[in-house]
């Protein structure tokens, strides 16, 4: 036959037409490959050795459901372009073998087939058609060209990345997996892979195709030289020459049919975009994923940031070591919840950012923690339980929304944590549990894979196309988002078997222990990679028992990595101590000092966040004196003193929105804050009060240059970078002294108990002049105005303590903090006789050091 021509169906060979049990399975949605049947393919009995041997071209499509010969005398025309120079169009009519499916067979010139170019880019094994379809009337009524999905052949994924992802460390997955806008040759599409390794059948459902399971099943992902299916689908829908016509903005998910012989809808667990939850109050069935419009990595113009100084000084302070030196003050935010219009209705990512910055600016906040920033559809989780690990809460508006957001942020000098949860996921119908019908995330045995006190699944640790998934997502979130720093949730449940769970109800380890070897070492690979691609990124663990090596100061088998830890154990003391009436404090008083026996072991943040003043726990303010029934004046100066001893004392501060105006009401996530309260007199002048104090705190190095390293001494001064200076229990007085180096130390004061000490003396390691930076009992901050002012100066003296050479004499305001700056020439002013327990290197800083208050003159 004569190249480039048509047979009619009456010459057609007999395999040439697609078979009825092929056509009834594509009409099912369950056909076991349909690239192997559509498209274009060479026909079985043409002989390969002819110049011009049969191919039959199958075009399965949603749009060719009519029949328009016998409708209209019209045929639906294939098109198809020669590969010799110039290029023709050529057209052949089509004849209908059923809805949907329309077929062609055609003499073509040998290699017209396998000579198509390669389309460029991340799809570059993806081979173009030189074809595509005439109809004589779309929906609309004008003439439409139909782009046939499996005229596309070859795969999505590369061989490399398919290694990537089986072996559990792949960064930039997300521009792999999920969905994406793409151009293949001239033509606008969307390309889709998902990994469902038990599914029956997948098909690509959205807004587009009317959710119709039968309109894109995807192909299998197979290795190209053997070794089997890689639990991959993938599908290129094209759709045009023009952009616009890609459907951004559009809902969708994917059809799996299940090994039980079940279709069930699923989200893309690795969509950029969801659609804004149809209710707040519960999970949806559904919470569909979106065609993102804001994907940077391959929309025309990407978001424009303007944070490239911060990012510089980021990176620089991590490569010189010097990013764990730095004061962090973190305010954590609940967005949805920290501020909503003058109606209650929920405010855009970028109507918050300048009151946000404002706010931390005011308050001297130089972090922000922010609480749910992954897309969650049910408000009341918190953020908790999330379906979309690389997509950003769509309740608060776009991808892109949020980037502006944290560049303002950035350029406002502040840096920004997100709360990233490892540890388990949703298990509601709307997110990815038992995904494919099985379990696929998930551990399958209930023992390993469910956390039954909080109603979610655990991530199957052992599974490196999971630790691909969780890994990848923290590396998203960081490149994508410029996320400074993530707080990982829950770490405990990862790393023990047992967490939550009664003898029977959990399986030994390999060993027989109960530690999780597969999550230890997924978090070990997290932060490895974190700092590998993103060395100026912080790594936090929410973890809340006596592992040892949580943080990487030391080494030791058990090291999980991370730059920081929770201290939980130091947040629990402190409010049970300061829950107790006076009468009772001096018994507890050891929960102020036991810190110090550990907090060498690990770098710690101090954390007073929202875990403390939700769940009928009520807000810190409540929690003062709660034992003891504390007038509400009486309540604001201990939580004033709080602050002071959280900012003081080594470990980073991080304080939860309202607390530092000391909200009345317990917090609600549905709920803007009270910031009519923050008007009031007394609770404003908590407010600058926690300003003060952290301006302070960011201005004196002592403060925090020596958080993680608290027992060595780092200058030529004889103490250490924390010692304690004292330690009285009945009179409910604690104070420690801060160096660093040649700054001028701090030294920090507190009664925590109910009665003013009138010249309370204390020793001194330094002789001179102390000037007062802060006393919380100042009537700036709505203090009694007793104790040394603000600015003074108080002049140490010589007796008045039988233990020291040195002594300070003042009045200790009742529940009040002072916090003093040492002389100017502090190097040259040692005491003779420092205070019991300073500059005892190695010593317990704690051992043999209390007083009573008949040992200072009192009654």
């Amino acid at each position: 036959m004569e190249p480039y021509s048509g047979l009619e169906k009456k010459f057609w060979p007999d395999d040439a037409s697609l078979a009825e049990e092929h056509f009834c399975a594509l009409h099912a949605a369950h056909h076991e490959d349909p690239a192997a049947v559509l498209g274009c393919k060479p026909l079985d009995g043409s002989d390969a050795s002819e110049i011009c041997p049969l191919y039959v071209f199958r075009v399965w499509h949603q749009s060719l459901e009519r029949d328009w010969e016998l409708e209209m005398g019209q045929q639906v025309m294939l098109i198809i372009h020669t590969c010799e120079e110039p290029h023709e169009a050529l057209m052949f009519p089509m004849t209908r073998r059923g809805p949907w499916l329309y077929e062609a067979v055609l003499a073509l010139p040998q290699g017209w087939l396998h000579e198509s170019e390669e389309a460029p880019g991340q799809d570059g094994v993806l081979r173009l058609p030189r074809y595509r379809v005439f109809v004589p009337e779309g929906e609309d009524g004008q003439p439409l060209f139909v782009h046939d999905t499996y005229a596309y052949s070859g795969s999505m994924l590369t061989e490399e990345e398919v290694s990537q992802l089986q072996a559990g460390l792949f960064p930039g997955i997300e521009d792999v997996m999920g969905c994406h806008c793409v151009q293949a040759g001239d033509t606008f599409g969307l390309r889709f892979v998902v990994w469902a390794p038990q599914a029956r059948f997948v098909s690509v459902v959205g807004n587009w195709n009317d959710w119709d399971g039968r309109a894109a099943p995807m192909r299998r992902r197979c290795r190209v030289h053997g070794g089997g299916f890689t639990g991959l689908w993938e599908l290129l829908v094209p759709f045009s020459n023009a952009s616009s016509s890609v459907p951004l903005g559009s809902a969708y998910g994917f059809r799996i049919h299940t090994r039980h012989g079940n279709d069930i809808i699923r989200i893309d667990p690795f969509a950029q975009e969801f659609e804004v939850p149809s209710t707040l109050d519960r999970c949806p069935d559904l919470n569909s994923s979106i065609v993102s419009s804001c994907d940077d990595s391959y929309k025309a113009e990407p978001f424009r940031w303007s944070d490239e100084e911060w990012l510089s000084d980021r990176d620089k302070n991590a490569q010189r070591s010097r990013l764990l030196r730095q004061p962090m003050a973190i305010y954590e935010v609940h967005l949805p919840s920290w501020r909503r219009g003058g109606s209650g209705e929920l405010l855009n990512y970028r109507s918050l950012a300048q009151p946000l910055i404002e706010h931390l600016k005011a308050t001297n906040f130089n972090y922000v923690e922010l609480i749910g920033l992954a897309h969650h559809p049910y408000i009341g989780s918190w953020g908790y339980q999330v379906t979309g690990y690389f997509s950003s809460f769509s309740l608060l508006g776009s991808p892109d929304d949020l980037k502006f957001l944290i560049d303002s942020l950035h350029r406002a000098g502040i840096g920004v944590i997100m709360d990233f949860v490892p540890a388990h996921f949703c298990k509601d119908a709307c997110g990815f549990s038992e995904y494919d019908g099985c379990a696929t995330f998930e551990y399958s045995d209930p023992r390993e894979g469910e956390q039954k006190e909080w109603g979610t699944k655990i991530f199957n640790y052992s599974r490196n196309e999971v630790r691909s998934f969780i890994i990848g997502s923290a590396l998203f979130w960081a490149h994508r988002y410029h996320i400074d720093g993530f707080r990982c949730d829950a770490v405990s449940c990862m790393i023990y078997r047992n967490f939550g769970r009664a003898d029977g109800e959990w399986i030994p380890n390999v060993n027989g222990g109960d530690s999780n070897l597969e999550a230890v070492s997924l978090l070990r690979e997290l932060n490895k990679a974190m700092k590998q691609f993103h060395p100026g990124v912080l790594m936090i663990a929410e973890e809340s028992t006596a592992w040892e090596g949580v943080t990487s100061l030391h080494d030791c088998s058990s090291n999980l990595g991370f730059d920081l830890k929770w201290d939980l154990g130091w947040m629990n003391d402190t409010l049970v101590y300061l829950e107790e009436p006076a009468g009772n404090k001096h018994s507890n008083h050891d929960k102020l000092t036991f810190r110090a026996r550990y907090m060498q072991k690990e770098r710690y943040v101090s954390p007073l966040s929202h875990d403390e003043v939700a769940n009928m726990k009520g807000t810190l303010v409540e929690k003062m004196g709660r034992k003891e029934n504390l007038e509400f004046y009486d309540r604001l100066c201990l939580l004033r003193a709080l602050y002071g001893y959280q900012a003081a004392a080594p470990g980073r501060v991080l304080l939860f929105m309202g607390q530092e105006f000391a909200q009345g009401r317990e917090w609600n996530c549905r709920q803007s804050l009270d910031w009519h309260e923050g008007g009031e007199p007394q609770r404003q002048g908590v407010c600058v009060w926690v300003s003060d104090l952290l301006g302070v705190y960011q201005h004196h190095m002592p403060l925090y240059a020596g958080d993680d390293d608290p027992h060595s001494r780092s200058g030529r001064a004889p103490c250490r970078n924390f010692d304690f200076v004292e330690n009285n229990a009945e009179a409910c007085v604690l104070a420690f002294c801060r160096h660093w180096q040649s700054e001028r130390p701090v030294m920090a004061i507190f009664n925590f108990g109910r009665t003013l000490h009138r010249g309370y003396t204390l020793g001194s390691p330094y002789w001179g002049g102390w000037q007062v930076l802060l006393n919380s009992d100042d009537c700036r901050y709505g203090g009694r105005g007793t104790g040394p002012g603000n600015l003074s100066v108080l002049q140490t003296g010589q007796g008045g303590r039988p233990d020291c050479s040195h002594t300070l004499t003042l009045d200790l305001p009742a529940g009040g903090c002072v916090l003093l700056l040492a002389p100017q020439d502090f190097e040259d002013c040692h005491a003779t006789r420092l205070p019991p327990g300073m500059g005892q290197h190695g010593a317990d800083p704690i051992a043999g050091f209390e007083f009573g208050l008949e040992d200072l003159g009192f009654d």
